[in-house]
């Protein structure tokens, strides 16, 4: 079973085991609705949780587990990470979860190596992939223009190339 990580457990709420997340996925909606199954990693095992309910404060989410039913319980989890399995019927043609694009080397559409993307990150309306090269960290927008190839399979991104780009 494939994995994502959605969130990560930052402190316990209250006495009856509500915990506060740290989301890190663009799918909030989807992710943390009453009822949706989810996964606590804790030391290489993933315990399933489902939701019972749930309310924001901030940019932060309040859950609260069906199974965890105790402050005590809770507390177990602090600084563990929320998983979510991989489910690919939620992104459209041409759309990449971001850990699948996360150290795919990435080549000019010449052959010419730019490097390993190790950080993605959003500015605005678009990603922008971090790609470590031999002399500097280069960042490159993930957008139609600049793409010719992306094959998660071989871990392989082929950008158009652009003079001066790198």
């Amino acid at each position: 079973m494939d994995f994502l990580t959605v969130g990560r457990i930052i402190k316990t709420v209250g006495l009856k085991g509500e915990l506060k997340i740290f989301p890190t996925t663009s799918f909030s909606f989807m992710r943390f609705k009453k009822g949706a199954n989810l996964y606590i990693e804790a030391n290489g095992e993933y315990r399933k949780v489902t939701i019972e309910a749930k309310r924001t404060k901030d940019k932060f989410i309040i859950l609260k587990f069906n199974e965890l039913n105790d402050i005590n319980e809770a507390e177990k989890y602090l600084g563990n990470f929320l998983l979510a399995e991989k489910d690919y019927s939620l992104l459209k043609k041409d759309e990449y979860f971001y850990e699948d694009l996360l150290n795919c080397t990435v080549y000019f559409d010449n052959g010419a190596l730019i490097g390993l993307v190790y950080k993605i990150e959003e500015y605005g309306p678009y990603v922008t992939l971090r790609i470590k090269t031999n002399k500097k960290d280069v960042l490159i927008p993930f957008v139609e223009q600049y793409l010719s190839n992306v094959d998660i399979a071989s871990k392989k991104i082929v950008i158009n190339y652009i003079e001066g780009l790198v």
